[in-house]
C-alpha cells in the first residue's frame, strides 16, 4: 500500500514537472536570426524598433538582427539555414533560384526597386532619352546600381554603347567635383549625402520609366517555413506592426536605430526613413496588406534578369515567392 501511494506520488510529481516545463517552453520566445542586406540604418528601423518596443516578444520570438554585407552574402545564409530570415534584392533572389538556392520571398519589403538616376538641380535629367546627349553618367560597374542603368536604357530602347557611361565607385564625390553629370545610386542614400553636402540634386526613379521589378524582399528557406510555419506567420505579424508603428512615429524609429547600431547620424537617417517609407507601398498592398506580391510583378522580375543576363533559362513565379503566411 506504501509502495503504491509512493508510485502514485511519483507520478503525480513527473506529470507536475512536465506540466511546469511545457509552460516554461511556451514561455520561453523562439530565438530567430534576421541578417540584413547591409549595415543596418534607419531603412531597416521596422525591425530595430519592432524589437525594441517588444513586437517580436509579444509573438513568441527572440529577434536578432545581424548587419549584412550585401544580398548575395545574406541568401547564402539563408540557403544554409544559418538564418531564419533575411533581406534580399529580388534580382539576386532570381539568380539564387536558377542556381537552386533554397530561399523564397515571403514579402516584399521594397514593392518596386529603389534605384534612381541622380543629377544635380542647375543640370538636372528628368528624361531617359537625356542621357543620349551630353551627359556623363557613373556608376559602379558590376554593381546593382549598374544593373539598373543597363535595364533603364533597355527599357526604354538604348544602349550601354550610346551614352558616355563612366566606371566609378559607390562615392557621390564624382558628382559633388563635377567628374560626371550624373550617377547611379539608391533613392534613400545617395541623394541625402549629396544634400548634406550641400548639392540639391533632381531624382529619376527608374520604377517610372519601365523597369517592373521588386526591390528587397524578406526571405526565408522553404525547409524552415514548412517545418515551424507559426514562426514565420509571427514574424510577419510583428513586422507588419512595426512597419505601422514606425510610419506614425519615425522619430522614435531612427531612435531605436541610433541606440542599436553605433555612428549614426540622426538628421541624415531622419531623412533616409522618410525616403524609404513610401517604398512599403503600391496598388498591391492597398488591397492586399504590407508585403503582398503578385505573379505578375515577379515575372517582370524575371525579365528583367533575362535581359541582364543573369539568368539563363526562365524561371516559374511559384519558385520564387508564397503569400501564405502574409496576414492583412
Amino acid at each position: 500500500m506504501i509502495r503504491h501511494h509512493r508510485f502514485r506520488f511519483a507520478l503525480a510529481a513527473l506529470a507536475l514537472a512536465a506540466f511546469g516545463a511545457a509552460q516554461a517552453d511556451a514561455q520561453t520566445p523562439t530565438k530567430v536570426k534576421m541578417r540584413l542586406d547591409w549595415k543596418g540604418g534607419a531603412q531597416h528601423a521596422p525591425f530595430y524598433f519592432g524589437k525594441q518596443k517588444g513586437y517580436y516578444k509579444d509573438e513568441g520570438l527572440d529577434l536578432d538582427i545581424i548587419p549584412g554585407s550585401g544580398s548575395s552574402d545574406t541568401i547564402k545564409q539563408i540557403g544554409s539555414k544559418a538564418v531564419e530570415f533575411g533581406l534580399v534584392d529580388a534580382l539576386v533572389l532570381v539568380q539564387g533560384a536558377q542556381q537552386r538556392v533554397p530561399a523564397k520571398s515571403i514579402a516584399a519589403y521594397y514593392q518596386r526597386t529603389p534605384i534612381v538616376l541622380i543629377s544635380p538641380q542647375f543640370k538636372p535629367v528628368t528624361n531617359p532619352r537625356q542621357l543620349l546627349g551630353d551627359v556623363r553618367i557613373g556608376a559602379k560597374k558590376g554593381s546593382a546600381t549598374f544593373q539598373g542603368l543597363v535595364t533603364l536604357l533597355a527599357a526604354n530602347g538604348m544602349t550601354l554603347e550610346q551614352i558616355k557611361f563612366v566606371d566609378i565607385g559607390f562615392d557621390v564625390q564624382p558628382l559633388l567635383v563635377k567628374q560626371v553629370d550624373a550617377l547611379m545610386g539608391f533613392s534613400m542614400n545617395q541623394p541625402a549625402e549629396l544634400e548634406s553636402a550641400g548639392m540639391a540634386v533632381t531624382v529619376l526613379p527608374i520604377s517610372d520609366y519601365g523597369v517592373n521589378t521588386y526591390g528587397l524582399t524578406l526571405v526565408a528557406n522553404p525547409a524552415f517555413m514548412q517545418q515551424q510555419p507559426e514562426a514565420v506567420k509571427a514574424f510577419l505579424r510583428a513586422t507588419l506592426r512595426s512597419v505601422a508603428e514606425t510610419t506614425k512615429d519615425p522619430a522614435g524609429a531612427v531612435a531605436a536605430v541610433a541606440g542599436a547600431v553605433t555612428e549614426i547620424d540622426t538628421k541624415r537617417e531622419t531623412t533616409i526613413l522618410e525616403r524609404t517609407m513610401p517604398y512599403w507601398t503600391s496598388k498591391e498592398t492597398e488591397t492586399g496588406g504590407f508585403g503582398w506580391q503578385t505573379a505578375e510583378r515577379w515575372q517582370g522580375t524575371i525579365d528583367v534578369a533575362r535581359e541582364l543576363g543573369l539568368i539563363e533559362t526562365a524561371l516559374k513565379t511559384e519558385d520564387l515567392f508564397v503569400n501564405t503566411y502574409l496576414s492583412k
